[in-house]
């Protein structure tokens, strides 16, 4: 009897342990926030760690949930000295536990050990604080919100600053103010110099302004002393540029302006920004013909600091390789310069020669100008023209050492075929090129059309490799009357071409000459125009060209992509004399490089360009001939920030158990980021986000 009793009192004991346990834990935790691998809770009916049904009894008291407190928080930064903080705290079965603190991205707060969270700045976003105790992960929502206002200059009149804190009144003209840079609508990269904010001064030229500027969690308000009434110019600070980019990217920045005269505001005057997801890539190559600068110079469009000469004199009419590592010049019409060749490009932006040009093939003493390389920079070719002497299409391959040209062979062009300004597509499959004059039977207008071949590298064929050229096709033909169509150029996408097509105002130079003017605002027109050569459309890159004034329009020359897709959108470089803002109107020319974003995979017949802003950090001469190419990649194991900095194409953490450690060019493992190599859309991490292989990358989502 007394036995029977003990096995009951025991079996009472036991079921009371597990009752208890069950009640403890509810089989996890309703509230979305905890984490139970292998589980989610009694009404989904499934045990933590996979261990069987019904909640997951567990009789040794481990951890069944795991909370952050506050779930969702908001900061607020309205002091750029003044950050601001949340402590978060991690509980295991509703009470506070040591957990390890990270976050989804360290660029807007920081976390320590104890899981305080501080604003690092004055970048506003989101993020997701993670805790991780004893297996289990739970997670937490921050919103950092920045709100600013600052006197840029100290000394703004106080009546008209307590004028532009209140509504202003509405311009009276006659002659209202016009916002005059940067454009409305124009996509801008992050990265780029804070733009010089310009509009008209009108009937009434003010002494005191405020720029504001609002994006997604962002507002900064600054007050300013007009330091020229008529031509009002207003400078962001760099900092707070940045930080509005960055808070606001593949969203709209609305940019506003308001004046004040004798404690009256007037305005305001806004144009929206849109801001691409990332930054630019690569360097611009340009030339200068303006004494004492003369030459070719760099600029690094996604960078800040100002252009840097890489060769002195006329060694002009140059071209690189998509690549970057090489760079080709050509050389004064009288004479084969020494420095006209074939440059080795470094990491450093340094330029080498290797080689001379081509010695006066053919009566032609500019060896190599208006060449164009492969994409890979093995091959360079010549271009056609009938300026000293016509000579047929020739390619040299850069020997292995990179010492020296050997000559490779050529199917398919030669006296049939007059190419000028040619370009290969950047998957080495096209060639483009202006027809040129000389042909007996030419398929195209020469200097009014385009033809586009096939071509076929084999490496193999002959003592430095074959190129064939075969499929010729015209895809631009203007007529006889017509525009001069020149300068293509291939955008990521290999059935893409961008061109320029104007007056013939260059016909003594076959059309050939970048953008002939006369010191005025005048000179021979050039609009930018788009061909899709699969489905045959071909627009006018009306944004792109778009400007100021109506005859803005007519003054863009030159263009040339960046070889890979950069924060979701193609990229255009081209020569533009176009108004800059109050800067520069009327008169005289300002001959300077402009970028303008083309979306991708825009509906058939609608204009896929935006307006365009100008580049920053060139030099402050008459600039041209812009060649756009990927810096020269990095092996494994050097540092990077993106895998197109990386010859294999991946950057990844050098430690991969630690997301903060420093980026590295290496393998790739699973998915590719963004900006690393892919060849589909299914290579790419988010793809159900809007992540595509953009030629050859990975690239984020256009902003809508």
């Amino acid at each position: 009897m007394h036995s029977l009793r003990r096995h009951a009192l025991s079996l009472v004991f036991w079921l009371s342990v597990a009752l208890a346990a069950i009640a403890g834990c509810g089989g996890g935790d309703d509230s979305g926030v905890a984490s139970n691998t292998g589980g989610s809770g009694a009404k989904a009916g499934s045990g933590g760690n996979g261990a069987g049904t019904g909640g997951g009894i567990d009789v040794d008291g481990g951890t069944q949930s795991l909370t952050v407190e506050p779930a969702t928080i908001t900061l607020t930064v309205n002091g750029a000295a003044s950050p601001a903080s949340q402590q978060f705290t991690a509980k295991a079965n509703g009470s506070p536990v040591n957990a390890s603190w990270t976050l989804d991205t360290y660029d807007i707060i920081t976390i320590d050990a104890s899981g305080l969270a501080t604003t690092t700045g004055i970048l506003a976003g989101k993020t997701v604080v993670t805790a991780t105790y004893n297996g289990k992960t739970a997670t937490a929502d921050v919103i950092v919100k920045v709100d600013l206002s600052e006197d840029v200059d100290p000394s703004v009149d106080p009546a008209d600053k307590g004028a532009l804190g209140g509504a202003p009144a509405a311009d009276p003209g006659p002659d209202a103010s016009k916002f005059l840079y940067p454009y409305d609508q124009t996509v801008m990269p992050r990265g780029l110099i804070a733009p010089l904010v310009m509009f008209s001064a009108g009937s009434l030229a003010p002494s005191s302004a405020k720029l504001t500027l609002t994006g997604q969690n962002f507002s900064w308000q600054g007050y300013y002393t007009v330091a020229d009434p008529n031509a009002p110019r207003l400078t962001v600070p760099q900092n707070v540029w940045d930080a509005a980019l960055y808070s606001s990217q593949g969203k709209k920045l609305k940019v506003e302006v308001a004046k004040a005269l004798a404690g009256t505001a007037y305005g305001p005057y806004a144009v929206d920004v849109v801001v691409a997801p990332g930054s630019l890539r690569g360097v611009v190559y340009y030339q200068t013909y303006e004494d004492p600068k003369t030459g070719i110079w760099a600029v690094r469009p996604g960078e800040q600091q100002a252009a840097a000469q890489v060769k002195q004199g006329c060694v002009v009419c140059h071209s690189v390789a998509a690549n970057g590592k090489y760079l080709a010049t050509g050389a004064d019409a009288t004479s084969l310069l020494p420095e006209s060749g074939v440059y080795a490009v470094d990491q450093t932006g340094q330029a080498t020669q290797i080689t001379g040009a081509p010695t006066n093939l053919g009566g032609d003493t500019r060896g190599l100008s208006f060449a164009t390389f492969t994409p890979d920079g093995k091959y360079v070719m010549r271009s056609e023209n009938n300026f000293w002497g016509g000579v047929n299409q020739l390619a040299w391959k850069i020997d292995a050492a990179g010492k020296k040209l050997d000559p490779a062979t050529v199917v398919g062009l030669g006296a049939d075929v007059s190419a000028f300004l040619p370009a290969f597509s950047p998957d080495g499959k096209r060639y483009a090129f202006t027809n040129g004059d000389g042909e007996s039977a030419p398929p195209g207008t020469p200097r009014r059309s385009i033809s586009v071949m096939d071509v076929k590298i084999d490496e193999t064929a002959g003592a430095a490799g074959t190129l064939t050229f075969s499929n010729r096709s015209v895809p631009v033909d203007n007529g006889g009357s017509g525009s001069v169509a020149k300068f293509v150029t291939f955008l990521p996408d290999s059935n893409l071409i961008v061109l320029q097509e104007g007056t013939a105002g260059e016909n003594s130079y076959s059309g050939m000459l970048p953008s002939w003017d006369n010191n005025a605002y005048g000179g021979c027109t050039g609009k930018l125009h788009f061909v899709d050569l699969a489905n045959k459309t071909h627009i006018e890159l009306g944004n792109a060209n778009s400007g100021i004034i109506p005859e803005d329009a007519n003054k863009n020359y030159e263009p040339f992509a960046l070889p890979i897709a950069s924060g979701g959108y193609y990229w255009v470089v081209f020569t533009s004399i176009r108004q800059y803002g109050n800067l520069q109107q009327g008169g005289g020319i300002r001959k300077q490089l402009w970028v303008a974003a083309i979306t991708p995979g825009a509906t058939a017949g609608a204009d896929p360009s935006h307006p365009p802003f100008f580049l920053p950090n060139q030099t402050e001469t008459k600039n041209e001939r812009g060649f756009w190419a990927l810096d020269p990649c990095k092996p494994k194991g050097e540092s990077c920030e993106t895998g197109d900095q990386c010859c294999d194409g991946f950057c990844r953490p050098s430690d991969p158990l630690d997301p903060t450690s420093p980026k590295v060019c290496g393998e790739g493992q699973g998915c590719s980021q963004v900006s690393e190599k892919c060849t589909t859309d299914a290579d790419c991490c988010g793809v159900s986000s809007g992540v595509k292989c953009l030629g050859g990358f990975c690239s984020p989502q256009v902003p809508q």
